[in-house]
């Protein structure tokens, strides 16, 4: 395995570039593109990692509204597998590492910052390019003393193995342009699509080490559900007239939130927009970001200071937030749904919407009332 090692580390192309900001000439930006073979992606992985015939998942999501799957199906649908990075590299020996594409990562950095402070993770697959280069994410980069993390290519963009792939990068990286703490730096995860195999799958093994994560759209619910990840603050949001909603059903996906939160208690809420596909707008971006400061706020220690050792995050307890109620997918279209703190909160506590402090549940509740944050900040228009 160690020409895998070499391949990680060779730089094929390294480029310092400008931002779009006003603050272009001032800001750091790198790029890398690096061979990496396909045993490195998650369907890789899964088809090559996951016992035959072997019934690992509960039937969790809602059997009922499309009858009850066969035994194979059961493994097939199965995202909640456990895989050690030892049976990793035993399964590329027996299996080889199949051809090499390139993966694109790019690494920004606000210049005036001198200690990062977090990490926005994104998987460039779908809308993970426009939101890297979203004007108002980075002004919140600036504020927050953030960088931003993205990367694309297929061994890579729908979700990885081994996670070590993530902190090898960003270590390298940061050196390069002199924050090497950015490999220590906690982390928030975004993934549009099947990029949800990023950022729902990665916080099984590193919880430690990601404050929030985001499911934007998930092509497969499937890969939402993950145990592991519970005590991680987690956003699904899907688009109404989605197709991939519907498959098999609404009522199917739209219950994979609910499901976490009354078997496994998981700090996690859904969001439903209404009037949309498959892709987030311009309207969507608001919420994204609302999740992301509220959640920093509450999970990175002031004192942050990743400089020698990662950062140790803030627990939160399933009673310190508010709850919303989810959704209800025979009204579809916008609707006012009841917040409160959860002490209070009058509804079924176990599978309501679990809202991180009062400012994130009141940008909720407008969101589904709205469809709509304001101000909005279109980032493609000049």
């Amino acid at each position: 395995m160690s020409h895998l090692r070499a391949n990680l580390t060779s730089v094929l192309a390294i480029f310092l570039l400008s931002s779009t900001t006003t603050h272009a000439a001032a800001d750091l930006e790198i790029s890398e593109n690096l061979p990496l073979p396909e045993c490195h992606s998650i369907g890789w992985v899964k088809a090559n990692t996951h016992a035959k015939g072997s019934k690992t998942w509960d039937g969790v999501l809602d059997e009922a509204k499309w009858g009850t799957p066969a035994p194979d199906q059961l493994v097939t649908r199965n995202w909640d597998w456990k895989l050690t990075d030892q049976q990793w590299h035993e399964a590329v020996q027996k299996h080889g590492e199949g051809k090499h594409e390139d993966v694109k990562f790019d690494l920004w950095i606000p210049q005036e910052t001198e200690t990062i402070k977090g990490v926005v993770a994104i998987s460039g697959h779908g809308s993970g390019e426009t939101l890297y280069q979203h004007e108002e994410l980075r002004r919140i980069a600036r504020e927050l003393n953030l960088a931003l993390f993205k990367f694309v290519g297929n061994p890579m963009q729908r979700g990885f193995w081994p996670k070590s792939l993530l902190y090898e990068r960003l270590t390298t990286m940061g050196h390069k342009l002199d924050h090497p703490e950015v490999g220590n730096a906690p982390l928030f995860l975004y993934g549009h699509s099947n990029g949800t195999g990023f950022s729902a799958i990665f916080p099984t093994t590193e919880s430690s080490r990601v404050w929030a994560w985001v499911s934007m759209r998930p092509g497969i619910t499937f890969q939402v559900y993950q145990p592991d990840a519970a005590q991680v603050p987690g956003l699904v949001i899907f688009g109404e007239n989605d197709s991939f909603l519907a498959r098999p059903s609404r009522e199917e996906n739209l219950a994979v939130v609910e499901v976490m939160r009354k078997k496994h208690r998981a700090l996690w809420n859904s969001v439903v927009e209404p009037d949309t596909g498959h892709g987030p707008g311009p309207k969507t971006w608001p919420l994204v970001f609302s999740f992301l400061r509220h959640t920093f706020n509450a999970r990175v220690p002031s004192d942050a200071n990743p400089t020698a050792t990662p950062v140790k995050l803030v627990p939160l307890p399933e009673t310190s937030g508010h709850l919303g109620q989810n959704w209800d997918s025979k009204k579809g279209g916008y609707q006012t749904l009841p917040i409160a703190p959860f002490a209070t909160f009058p509804a079924d506590k176990s599978t309501a919407s679990w809202l991180v402090n009062p400012a994130y549940a009141a940008d909720w509740q407008t969101f589904q009332e709205k469809g709509q944050l304001l101000p909005i900040i279109d980032s493609s228009k000049p």
